[in-house]
């Protein structure tokens, strides 16, 4: 697409030019930024007029922290998340279960803290509502689920492996209260997808994300289905989806990734587990479970070992840690592999990095690790009104926790996600989290949010040089907003999209511009 975008704000991201009135398109890639009078006489041939009318554009918008499998799903899931007892789980459940005629009823973002007796349906009450088809329930956070009878008798048939902590009684017999649990049952629940099924959920969130401004998604993508069927699918079809995907495989299988030619490894391969489930390894011990502190998913050992043969391989390694105690395995594991095998510029992925002591900080600025964050979390769940960060650490450690404004006054680099499902794909959302966080610790400036959810977005995966900003020979990702963020900066989260373009073709866009 050839086209010049006239009369608006451009807001560039290029400090170097960080602002214009118009913008210029040419086989995919940014022509020129300037004022309206150069950019109308760029050579566009045929090029579509597109008047802003005072409209604001950006950089097209990158989150770098999604489950592409199970935001799909969660599209096509009974949706648990206004429920506030089992009651109301258990009648979701009978009410939308006719929309699954047959095989598994999936049912998501079950908030178990926010359930009125802190816990997920017993096997029992899952059977009274469903006793003939298998169900499968997960948290909000992803990190734990449930199960009825005919959906556990499938998930141990399938799963002759599967380990987890012994059931506390009967009625917990359908539990999966960790990761290691939730991924051997999600394997076989998910694992009746389909490959046509995978790829048109895979298709609907790139559409719906494409509605949001975004034009990078970094797909944390594996483990979820037996032999990866998700990711393989996700590898064929990411070329001719209207988002560009940034694909992190999980898994520890360092040669199949080389491979299939990935430059990158992990992302959500968990050092620890969630906060609400008290499976975050910390130091300390949780305030509403005092007898732990959560715990590793792998030794120091497997981690350090994995780490070492990803980074010798030459990959980028992301692996998931939110508690101190996991963030400082990690960075330690990251700076022993950079100093038994120095690389230049390896960009190592934190996912979450939630709770990093000045030590995982100091380290995360030597070796300038990229740290994919989610200020839609805090936002939510650390508020007067929600104040479950305080419910779980106390003041003085919720305080600590996600401190994006002294994180980057350090110099760190933050990049921004939504951790979708856990969270919708809405970098706007994510962008106004950051702005208006109830605390200071993690206020941050329009520019800086900004840039969490563009450039920064586009170093994590070394394509600073591709997108990102609006300069000439950049790809042609932009997006249009109804407002300009610096002056809506109370209601950033309100601003409409109203156009997207990705690889210099439009992605969404309303009737507003033509």
């Amino acid at each position: 697409m050839n086209a010049k975008l006239v009369g608006g704000t451009i807001i560039t991201m290029d400090p170097e030019h960080p602002a214009a009135t118009a913008v210029a398109i040419r086989d995919g890639r940014i022509a020129a930024v300037g004022d309206d009078h150069d950019i109308l006489a760029v050579d566009a041939p045929g090029a579509e007029l597109i008047d802003l009318h005072g409209r604001t554009v950006l950089p097209g918008l990158v989150d770098s922290h999604v489950h592409a499998l199970d935001t799909g799903l969660q599209h096509l899931a009974i949706d648990l998340a206004d429920a506030t007892s089992v009651a109301d789980v258990c009648d979701a459940i009978a009410r939308e279960r006719p929309r699954f005629p047959s095989g598994w009823v999936y049912a998501m973002r079950c908030a178990t803290w926010e359930l009125r007796e802190g816990r997920y349906p017993t096997i029992a009450e899952l059977d009274a509502v469903c006793p003939d088809q298998p169900v499968f329930v997960s948290s909000v956070t992803g990190h734990s689920g449930a199960t009825n009878s005919p959906g556990l008798r499938i998930i141990e048939a399938g799963a002759p492996k599967l380990s987890r902590p012994a059931p506390a009684s009967p009625e917990e017999a359908g539990w999966f209260p960790d990761d290691i649990s939730l991924l051997a049952a999600s394997s076989v629940a998910f694992g009746a997808l389909e490959r046509e099924e995978l790829g048109a959920l895979h298709r609907s969130v790139a559409e719906r994300a494409a509605v949001k401004g975004v034009t990078t998604l970094h797909c944390l993508e594996g483990q979820a289905t037996q032999d990866d069927k998700d990711v393989m699918v996700l590898h064929e079809i990411s070329g001719a989806l209207p988002v560009r995907v940034v694909l992190m495989y999980q898994t520890m299988d360092v040669g199949r990734v080389k491979a299939m030619g990935l430059p990158r490894i992990g992302g959500c391969l968990c050092v620890d587990g969630a906060c609400f489930e008290n499976t975050a390894c910390f130091y300390e011990p949780y305030l509403d479970k005092p007898d732990t502190c959560g715990s590793l998913n792998y030794t120091e050992e497997e981690i350090g070992g994995f780490v070492m043969a990803a980074h010798e391989a030459g990959l980028q390694i992301g692996m998931h840690a939110i508690g101190d105690r996991a963030i400082d395995v990690l960075t330690r594991a990251y700076a022993a592999a950079q100093s038994a095998s120095p690389r230049p510029d390896m960009r190592h992925r934190v996912e979450h990095f939630q709770t990093p002591s000045r030590e995982s900080i100091a380290i995360a600025s030597r070796l300038r690790l990229a740290l994919p964050m989610q200020p839609i979390f805090s936002y939510l769940w650390d508020r007067p009104e929600a104040d479950h960060y305080v419910r779980q650490f106390g003041e003085t450690r919720a305080d600590g926790m996600e401190s994006f404004a002294r994180l980057i006054a350090q110099g760190l680099l933050v990049s921004g996600g939504s951790d979708s499902p856990v969270t919708d794909i809405d970098p706007l959302l994510g962008v106004h989290s950051a702005v208006n966080n109830p605390r200071a610790s993690r206020r941050t400036t329009v520019e800086e949010a900004l840039r969490m959810f563009t450039c920064n977005g586009a170093w994590v995966s070394h394509d600073e040089d591709e997108y990102g900003t609006l300069k000439p020979g950049m790809s042609a990702d932009l997006v249009v907003l109804g407002a300009d963020p610096y002056k809506e900066s109370a209601t950033i989260c309100d601003i409409p999209v109203l156009m997207t373009i990705s690889r210099g073709d439009v992605t969404y866009s309303t009737d507003d511009l033509r």
